[in-house]
């Protein structure tokens, strides 16, 4: 009897146990599509380098100023203060100095003496960043003790740019969140005698919080996947690369069913049949006597095209077993359209060359959709102009391309006390404010100008030409009167800007000198009142 009892209870045991398993297997499986909500599993890598990438810029610029304010405290309280470190008030503050000032320093050894893999230093980041907002968190409630009011903004202050700034995890996001204003809110409301005002007021602040860093983390996984989305198109177009070889059979059922364009190439006697698809898609004849006489003499293929396709020919002529091109070619009516070129070798017994078998592909919907994801990627959502990477990256590029006589000019358009229309009209009018000068900038500007949102309300144009100045002063000068007359809801709101124009002709500096210029420029404006232009003239 002792013997069934003992394997009743470890059935039962045994039941439980598989129970707890399946539970636990669900749970798990449950977290899993639920983060891959958030970030999908092919994504996360390049979320992470990503991460990296910014944080590490915030962080070691936080580590460096919290390391020379707390040097400047820590000297305060050792040397400044009478009393020193004889109160217990300025022994707790100073333990708070040191804390921060030994975290930051050991910070900064291990980011640069330690070489961590990129998860670890993902990690790294992130671990400091907790310590830090927990130290500001504690020494905020503290100053809140003594009556300071300054700690009630700072406090929050933090949190706010801990969420619009740093790139990160939700799950990471919520939690430090979560543990900041918890303790914050409840001290908070006590130390201020329990006061109602100032317990919404807070939970008003960590709801935006919440709302900034979801935005924020929309924007980089939207951005992410638009770039995964390229490398996947990009990845299918590859694939059609691998080399096969075939009967001369084959090749030709190939040149009878096929859909896209096949044909073959006689490499001794240059003649080359195509399929049937040929003639009606270019309108042409499906055979061509001297394949490479009529490539040198046709009009209405583009040089570049021309001669990339006769270096194909010559590729197969030399023994290279497949070549591949994307070519944009003329076709029936007079349009252009892309198509990938693969250009195969079928050599005899000895190895010779003999046929070159070709297929020509179709790509213009790829190439299209590859063109609106790289436009998609250098615009700014908002005002639909170029982004500041990609204004500079044209920027960069354009410095190296000038020509004798050419000019690169540079525009920076920033509103004059913007902040007082989001104040006085609400953040709906400012928004509409921002869209108008967006217009006011991008539809008359001169051609081949460039425009851009640098960020916030920051603007800037490039012009790239040999004309003389006076075109784009007058643009300029037009953008400072028009902006005056910005209406909302038939109101004034009082719109003003101030510019700055710089310009470098070729081999006068490089995009840091002329973006630096017309910086300088700018505040030239505003330090002259604002609401006008300025030019900081060459040399």
């Amino acid at each position: 009897m002792q013997g069934k009892g003992n394997c009743i209870l470890n059935g039962e045991k045994s039941f439980q146990t598989e129970g707890r398993e399946q539970r636990a297997s669900s749970l798990a499986v449950m977290a899993e599509r639920i983060r891959e909500q958030f970030i999908p599993a092919g994504m996360e890598r390049d979320f992470v380098e990503e991460a990296v990438r910014i944080n590490r810029v915030v962080m070691t610029a936080i580590a460096f100023f919290a390391i020379g304010a707390e040097l400047f405290n820590v000297t305060r309280v050792l040397f400044l203060s009478q009393s020193g470190l004889q109160t217990q008030n300025n022994r707790i503050y100073f333990s708070f100095y040191l804390l921060l000032l030994a975290v930051s320093i050991g910070y900064l050894a291990a980011d640069r003496l330690l070489k961590l893999k990129i998860r670890a230093r993902y990690g790294m980041a992130l671990a400091f960043m907790s310590v830090f907002l927990l130290w500001q968190t504690l020494f905020y409630m503290y100053d809140i003790s003594r009556s300071i009011s300054l700690g009630k903004i700072m406090a929050v202050t933090t949190l706010v740019a801990f969420s619009a700034v740093s790139v990160m995890k939700p799950l990471y996001a919520v939690c430090n969140l979560l543990l900041n204003f918890g303790l914050l809110i409840p001290y908070t409301y006590a130390a201020c005698g329990n006061d109602s005002g100032v317990l919404i007021n807070y939970s008003l602040m960590a709801g935006t919080c919440f709302i900034i860093y979801f935005v924020r983390f929309h924007d980089i996984r939207t951005e992410l996947l638009q770039k995964q989305e390229i490398v996947n198109i990009s990845h299918q177009l590859e694939e059609s690369r691998k080399q096969f070889s075939l009967s001369r059979e084959q090749y030709a059922l190939i040149l009878q069913k096929s859909n896209f364009i096949t044909f073959e190439w006689d490499i001794a006697g240059g003649e080359v049949r195509f399929s049937e698809e040929w003639k009606k898609v270019f309108g042409k004849e499906g055979r061509i006597a001297d394949a490479e006489k009529f490539i040198r003499e046709g009009r209405s293929l583009k040089r570049q095209y021309k001669t990339e396709i006769l270096q194909c020919m010559e590729s197969l002529r030399n023994g290279e077993s497949c070549v591949k091109r994307d070519l944009l070619l003329p076709v029936a009516g007079g349009a252009e359209r892309w198509f990938e070129l693969h250009l195969i070798l079928q050599p005899d017994e000895t190895g010779a060359p003999v046929v070159g078998v070709g297929m020509l592909f179709d790509i213009m919907d790829q190439k299209r959709r590859i063109l609106e994801l790289e436009k998609e990627l250098e615009t700014d959502n908002f005002t639909r102009l170029l982004n500041k990477t990609a204004l500079e990256s044209y920027g960069v590029r354009k410095m190296g391309e000038l020509r004798p006589g050419e000019r690169l000019y540079m525009l920076i358009l920033d509103m004059d006390s913007f902040k007082r229309i989001n104040d006085n009209f609400g953040h709906p009018c400012g928004d509409y404010v921002l869209r108008q000068v967006a217009g006011l900038m991008r539809d008359p500007a001169p051609k081949g100008a460039r425009v851009g949102r640098l960020g916030g309300d920051e603007f800037g144009v490039l012009l790239a030409t040999s004309r003389r100045k006076e075109e784009f002063l007058q643009y300029a000068q037009k953008l400072v009167e028009e902006v005056r007359d910005i209406r909302w809801q038939d109101l004034d709101v009082e719109a003003r800007c101030s510019i700055g124009i710089s310009s470098l002709g070729a081999g006068e500096g490089n995009w840091e000198k002329l973006y630096g210029d017309a910086d300088r420029a700018l505040y030239m404006a505003k330090r002259a009142g604002k609401d006008c232009m300025r030019e900081l003239e060459a040399g």
